[in-house]
Formats: structure tokens, C-alpha cells, sequence
């Protein structure tokens, strides 16, 4: 009896401090800015998937009604649109513009294609994708009409050309936030990197040259012609010739 009880006690001791000690050690996070590799997510090219939306969230996001790869919320792909809400901070009319333009774009309800390129999610676990109605690209839309400026992250480049070129035929009409009574004085990415306090992250390469910059060199790319990378290596493999500060 007294064998069975110490067995008892025993046992207790070892699963209570393997409790303690998952408690105590929370699972690894990823890094703000990485990227997660989708988990048994098979893309084919252009494969379309249908969806309808249940509501927009501001110019480049919205949620969806029916999921897709287990998700509803769509940060849509190759834009960048003026924040409303970033850490309690807005970029005031230029993002209500965006945002409101998107509503009109996608009323609730509208029926739409979800098309992907080579990756399907973020690392916050959002869809990746081009927003088509009636084979019509929104995405491209926003871009035409000044409300959006590319944002291209390779792998992402299919459409690269046309989103650049949409950039700047919006700039020469003076449409949107290119208006020039009032243009917009910080582009997206740039406004969230001021208010986090961090320096630029991506190598920026010329999608018409070829030619790579370190991150905080990205402005010597035009706009018409950036295009961004996570690492170096991954320029250089698409065939673009980086240097660096020496350089």
C-alpha cells in the first residue's frame, strides 16, 4: 500500500512540473515582418476560387462570407492603400477616400473571384490575393484610380508591369491621392515604418533595369519602377543586380 501511494505521489510530481513547465514556455512567435510558408496549401496558377463579401475593412482589405483555405480575411495583393486605424494613427482623408472607394468597388454581398499568385497567406494568416468581379481586377482598379499604389513583393511579380504602368497613368491625371491640389506626402509602407520607429526592411530592386538597393536606400528606385524583396539572395536569383552602400 505504502509502495502504491509513493508510485502515486511519483507520478502526480512528474505530470504537475511538465504542466508548469508548458506553461511557462509559450510556443515561438514569428517575427514581425517574416514570412510563413502556407501548410498544405497546393496553389495552382491563376486558380480562381469563389467567395462573396461580407464587409470591407479599409482600401486593401475586406472579409469574405465563405472561407478559403480556412480563411476569411483577404489583404489584397501588389496594393498598398493610406491607413485608417495603424496603432491608433490615420492618414485622415486619404485613407477614408480609399476605403470608401473599395465599399463602392464591393458592396456587401458581391459576388467575387479569389486568385492567388505563389503564396497564399501572410504572416498574420490573411488570404494574398487578387479581388476579381465580373473579370475585373480591384485590385488594378484602386491602383488606375489613384486610390492604391503597387506594392510588389516578389515572389509576386505576374502582374507586375501592370500595376506599375496603372501607377503611372494615376500620377499623370493627378487622380486620387495624386491630386495635385493635394497630393499625399508619405506613401503607406512609409507612414507605418514612422509609426513603429523601423527602418525600411526590404531591398528594393528596378523592375525595368534590374538593378537592387538595400533598404534604406529604396528611394533611389522611382516609384513607377519598385519593386521589393524580403533578402537579397532572393533579388539576385530573380536575376537583379544588388550593391550595397560601398556599391
Amino acid at each position: 500500500m505504502r509502495r502504491s501511494l509513493f508510485y502515486f505521489l511519483a507520478v502526480f510530481a512528474l505530470l504537475s512540473g511538465c504542466a508548469i513547465l508548458n506553461q511557462s514556455a509559450p510556443p515561438p512567435t514569428q517575427p514581425e515582418g517574416t514570412r510563413v510558408p502556407p501548410e498544405n496549401i497546393s496553389l495552382e496558377p491563376q486558380q480562381v476560387y469563389s467567395s462573396h463579401i461580407k464587409r470591407v475593412v479599409d482600401g486593401d482589405t475586406v472579409h469574405l462570407t465563405e472561407p478559403v483555405f480556412g480563411s476569411t480575411k483577404v489583404r489584397m495583393l501588389s496594393i498598398d492603400t493610406p491607413e485608417t486605424n495603424f496603432n491608433g494613427k490615420s492618414q485622415g482623408r486619404y485613407g477614408e477616400m480609399a476605403t470608401e472607394r473599395l465599399k463602392e468597388l464591393l458592396p456587401i454581398g458581391t459576388e467575387v473571384d479569389i486568385v492567388f499568385e505563389d503564396e497564399a497567406k501572410d504572416t498574420f494568416g490573411r488570404l494574398l490575393a487578387y479581388i476579381r468581379k465580373n473579370g475585373q481586377n480591384i485590385n488594378l482598379q484602386m491602383v488606375r484610380e489613384g486610390y492604391a499604389v503597387p506594392y510588389l513583393i516578389w515572389p509576386n511579380f505576374a502582374q507586375g508591369e501592370d500595376f506599375l504602368n496603372a501607377l503611372r497613368e494615376a500620377r499623370e491625371n493627378g487622380r486620387g491621392i495624386w491630386d495635385i491640389s493635394s497630393p499625399i506626402n508619405e506613401l503607406p509602407y512609409e507612414f507605418r515604418a514612422r509609426i513603429r520607429e523601423k527602418s525600411p526592411d526590404k531591398y528594393a530592386g528596378n523592375y525595368r533595369t534590374k538593378k537592387c538597393v538595400e533598404p534604406k536606400r529604396y528611394k533611389e528606385i522611382p516609384l513607377e519602377q519598385r519593386v521589393f524583396f524580403w533578402k537579397k539572395s532572393e533579388a539576385e536569383r530573380a536575376g537583379y543586380r544588388c550593391k550595397d552602400e560601398a556599391g
